[in-house]
């Protein structure tokens, strides 16, 4: 069995021994710092002078001045003589007659193209007015066919309401023909009814004779007069028939005055059955 040396070496002695190691660098280190900065700072003179020494140029011997050179005077070259150009030849002078005719031709032709754009102008006036006269009968044109289109249709809805009136009316009339037939008929019936109550007929009476009577009355059914307009052919109940109508006043009417005129004059048919 054996056994390391770092077995019998405490913890205090292994610290002691890292310090001292420690301790040992760092001063080997500032021993090194020191020693540099001194060798320089005692090296640097000698050092200058070799390097001046062995860099300095050799002697030279001096050049000689150059001779200054003769200045040459230049002699300025004589100006060129400039050759004369002779004036351009003067127009023949326009006579005064074709001066006067320039001036005539001019003013005409000036005249011409004043007319010829006064002309222009007013073909171009002219050319408006139609135009604006021939949009003016457009418009009325449109206009009146419009109003007479409105005029149409008021005319056709005049007309279908006068037609829906007149129907409405002949329909109102009809049901009041009707209402009123039917009414005259009921009371006729009760006329007729209420008198053959009244006729004592005659004896040995055959068949069923019919007796036609015109009656006119006055308000509240009163008879004023009693004419016979068609016989039965048996006067004996003729006379009876007669004497019934009299003897019936008042007759049945309608409680309605307005309804009298219906039945002022009566046209009485009278049977026995």
């Amino acid at each position: 069995m054996t056994y390391d040396d770092d077995d019998y070496v405490t913890d205090r002695e292994r610290k002691i021994a890292r310090g001292l190691a420690i301790a040992m660098h760092v001063g080997v280190v500032l021993l090194f710092i020191f020693g540099v900065a001194w060798q320089k700072r005692h090296s640097e003179p000698a050092a200058v002078v070799d390097l001046w020494s062995s860099l300095s140029p050799p002697k030279q011997e001096p050049v000689p001045a150059p001779k200054p050179v003769p200045k040459v005077e230049v002699k300025p070259e004589p100006p060129r003589p400039v050759p004369k150009v002779a004036p351009p030849p003067e127009p023949n002078p326009i006579p005064k007659a074709d001066i006067a005719l320039r001036d005539k031709l001019e003013k005409e032709r000036k005249v011409k193209e004043q007319q010829e754009l006064e002309k222009k102008r007013e073909l171009e006036k002219e050319k408006q007015k139609a135009d604006e006269k021939k949009k003016a009968q457009q418009a009325e044109t449109k206009k009146a066919d419009e109003k007479a289109k409105l005029e149409k249709e008021r005319l056709a809805q005049e007309a279908k309401l006068a037609q829906e009136k007149t129907d409405m009316a002949a329909k109102l009339a009809k049901e009041r023909t009707s209402a009123a037939q039917s009414l005259n008929d009921k009371y006729i019936t009760l006329i007729q009814n209420h008198i053959k109550r009244k006729i004592v007929e005659p004896p040995n009476l055959q068949g069923d004779p019919e007796a036609i009577f015109n009656v006119i009355l006055i308000p509240g059914g009163e008879v004023l007069t009693v004419k016979l307009a068609r016989s039965s052919g048996v006067p004996a109940y003729d006379a009876a028939a007669e004497r019934a109508i009299l003897s019936a006043s008042p007759l049945p009417l309608p409680s309605d005055p307005a309804l009298f005129q219906q039945f002022r004059e009566l046209n009485l048919k009278i049977r026995p059955k």
